[in-house]
């Protein structure tokens, strides 16, 4: 069961990840945050793919799938710092959850699935949990905490992440398949990173806001937890079976909830940790709904 710790040191990785990333945009760009994460893990994705001969042949439908995976993946990287700018850590990150449920929604236009029961449960778990992260504004009424969702930019920015990431998953599935899982990530980590530094190149004006001592130490953190976080789950993935390695690695939710209470001081930890847990029972749901 060894593919459990690598699942759960994702789950960390990535909570960390998004803590150091929320640290670093007082004084940096979504551009640059996003630049390092997107960076950073290139050399030792390379020394991995190099030095353990892993070089696929690549299939037909490859490139395409990187052209169209790399450019909406970094819409969503830049709308993903954007939004943990903009609000909370605790409250932003576990709108990523909606993921699945917009994956409902595209697949029976593109492919013709219908929503089971199961699929039925985890979308009123997951809506649940989103009115439950916003419960304090209730005494406005009792759609309060639904509207609050799109009043407030980062949960509304991080909903457009989870739209976004119910496409990606399409093209990364075929970029793995003509690839391989670690071949795709550094194929499109360089994408990322090549399109960041375009963006800084038209919005140079933009990389910094209030420079300080810490901030190359802030970016280097960023790109190294998304580094071990990419190596534990191809371990992972590589060694356990995908539905319940993804189950594991969704915790990182409720580490991000944590994480902001702890370190950045956040409010309204009760509720935050209950709608966490239940967003991230409903994707569950909805997962182990999709492979059955």
């Amino acid at each position: 069961m060894s593919w459990m710790y690598f699942a759960l040191l994702a789950a960390i990785s990535e909570s960390l990840k998004d803590l150091c990333s929320k640290h670093g945009l007082r004084s940096v760009s979504p551009q640059l945050a996003a630049l390092a994460a997107c960076a950073i893990p290139i050399p030792l994705l390379l020394t991995i793919v190099l030095f353990t001969d892993s070089v696929p042949s690549l299939g037909p439908r490859y490139w395409w799938a990187l052209l169209i995976g790399g450019t909406l993946n970094i819409l969503a990287m830049l709308q993903f710092m954007r939004a943990l700018q903009a609000s909370d850590l605790s409250l932003a990150v576990p709108f990523v959850s909606f993921t699945p449920i917009f994956l409902l929604i595209t697949s029976p236009l593109l492919v013709g699935d219908v929503p089971t029961t199961q699929d039925i449960v985890g979308i009123v778990c997951i809506v649940a949990g989103a009115y439950v992260l916003h419960i304090q504004s209730v005494h406005q009424g009792l759609l309060a905490p639904f509207l609050a969702v799109f009043r407030e930019p980062g949960p509304r920015r991080m909903l457009s992440v989870a739209f976004i990431y119910s496409l990606t998953s399409n093209f990364d599935k075929i970029g793995v398949q003509n690839s391989s899982p670690l071949f795709w990530s550094l194929s499109i980590a360089s994408v990322m990173t090549i399109g960041f530094l375009l963006l800084l190149r038209l919005l140079p004006q933009q990389a910094i806001v209030a420079p300080h001592m810490g901030t190359l130490g802030i970016l280097f953190l960023i790109g190294l937890f998304q580094a071990i976080g990419l190596l534990v789950h191809n371990t992972a993935i590589s060694l356990g079976p995908v539905p319940s390695v993804i189950a594991i690695k969704r915790s990182s939710i409720l580490f991000a909830v944590i994480w902001g209470f702890i370190f950045l001081r956040e409010r309204h930890i009760g509720e935050r940790l209950a709608g966490a847990l239940l967003m991230m029972i409903g994707m569950g749901i909805l997962g182990f709904g999709q492979t059955e």
